[in-house]
């Protein structure tokens, strides 16, 4: 097998596209580097990041796809998905062969995959967008922790700072070490230590949580409680980070 590994930027995986287009040798699945392991049966080829390669692929891209297609690889791209590389690369061969088309196809089992990723990654920065819980930083600053699933911090930029126009904020995604960052003005998404982390925590803010907790309890009607609703429309795995389940 010929496999494709590479930084695991966005940029460095249109380079991959583009050479799989132009290369000889054409490859049997895409990797980022950190997952490189050697072996004896496959040939591995490293493909560096070109920005000229990977401005013509997303040029081609945007002038023969859809907004919609554009948009699906760019949620899987931020997915968690281990074959999410290989399944964007057949992807996009499909989206050139049939152009605006392509996601009509959903008896293929590529574009199906794709459908499914793309949606699920969707819902969960729909439901960032409820979750998300600050602390009061001091001096009109504020902090978040989440833990979602897949990589969602763009996708709820714009919301978050559209909300909190005049507020400087930071939303820290702890599994990735990122965190989206606004200074009132304009953000930004960067590498986050765990030691910024427990810094932001150390902060004391119970007045304001316990508020919240009280306001929480005493809008709740004991007799309308459902929990099995609840638990579907807030799954029990993001409940660690909302005040009010705590």
């Amino acid at each position: 097998m010929n496999i494709y590994i590479f930084d695991g930027s966005f940029e460095g995986f249109l380079t991959c596209i583009y050479h799989s287009y132009y290369d000889d040798i054409k490859p049997n699945n895409i990797i980022v580097t950190t997952n490189y392991i050697p072996n004896l049966i496959d040939s591995f080829i490293n493909i560096i990041t070109d920005l000229d390669k990977s401005s013509k692929v997303y040029t081609a891209m945007e002038n023969t796809f859809t907004n919609e297609t554009i948009k699906n690889i760019m949620h899987v791209f931020l997915s968690n998905d281990e074959e999410k590389y290989w399944i964007l690369h057949n992807y996009i061969r499909l989206a050139f062969k049939f152009k605006k088309d392509v996601d009509m196809y959903l008896n293929n089992d590529t574009i199906l995959k794709i459908s499914k990723i793309s949606r699920n990654v969707k819902l969960e920065a729909h439901r960032f967008t409820g979750f998300v819980r600050f602390k009061d930083l001091g001096n009109n600053k504020f902090y978040a922790s989440i833990e979602p699933d897949n990589n969602i911090l763009i996708l709820i930029a714009s919301h978050f700072t559209h909300r909190f126009k005049n507020q400087s904020f930071i939303i820290h995604d702890i599994k990735r070490e990122l965190a989206l960052i606004y200074n009132g003005e304009k953000y930004f998404i960067d590498f986050f230590s765990k030691t910024n982390y427990e810094l932001a925590n150390k902060i004391n803010d119970m007045f304001f949580e316990d508020l919240w907790k009280a306001y929480y309890t005493s809008a709740s009607i004991q007799s309308r409680k459902n929990p099995k609703l609840q638990h579907r429309q807030m799954p029990k795995r993001y409940w660690k980070y909302l005040i009010e389940t705590n």
